[in-house]
């Protein structure tokens, strides 16, 4: 289904979707794995994915970049923000872009491609975020957090037992319930963005 857009509603869908994503940035985020609380499960996607199947993949960039840009702007939490946010970032844009190169559009009978595109997005999520975190977040926290995670945890146990299990299970998660809110949506589409 094609649907035509003005400027103006396109870039009105925009900040309405960023606001709807940085909206759920601030709900309880939830910690997946045992002892690491601070890797914390967020929805913030799911209107990215909004974005790029309702309007392009342009435009779910734009939407994770002003989400992100409001983050830092009116909840800011010092030195987490600084260094976490990089890394969700890198995450949200590999997850998302890897979902629309497999699955460009979305269609609610196309479900062996809707899960090929949630395995290669959380493969792709899953490597980011072990590196962002290896060349990022890991020396930034130690020099500027004061907490080394390589002295205190280990590398290997904290890349093998934390953040490639959460990865993993943050990437089935954020693509199962955005297919689920896609194909909820679906019917009602051209009344939402109209």
């Amino acid at each position: 289904m094609s649907i035509s857009f003005t400027r103006t509603q396109h870039l009105t869908l925009i900040a309405i979707l960023s606001a709807i994503s940085f909206g759920l940035m601030l709900f309880p985020q939830v910690p997946l794995i045992p002892g690491a609380d601070f890797l914390k499960l967020d929805f913030s996607i799911v209107p990215v994915l909004l974005a790029g199947y309702w309007l392009n993949v342009t435009a779910a960039m734009w939407v994770v970049i002003l989400r992100t840009v409001l983050k830092l702007i009116l909840a800011n939490e010092g030195i987490n923000t600084y260094l976490g946010l990089p890394v969700n970032l890198v995450a949200v844009m590999v997850f998302t872009l890897l979902m629309f190169w497999v699955m460009p559009m979305f269609e609610t009978r196309q479900f062996p491609r809707q899960l090929l595109a949630i395995i290669i997005a959380t493969v792709g999520l899953t490597v980011a975020a072990v590196l962002m975190n290896w060349f990022v977040a890991v020396p930034l926290y130690s020099q500027f957090a004061h907490f080394d995670i390589a002295r205190i945890i280990g590398l290997g146990r904290y890349f093998i037992a934390m953040v490639i299990p959460f990865n993993i299970a943050q990437g089935i998660i954020w693509g199962l319930t955005s297919i689920i809110v896609l194909s909820v949506l679906k019917p009602m589409q051209r009344k939402v963005i109209s």
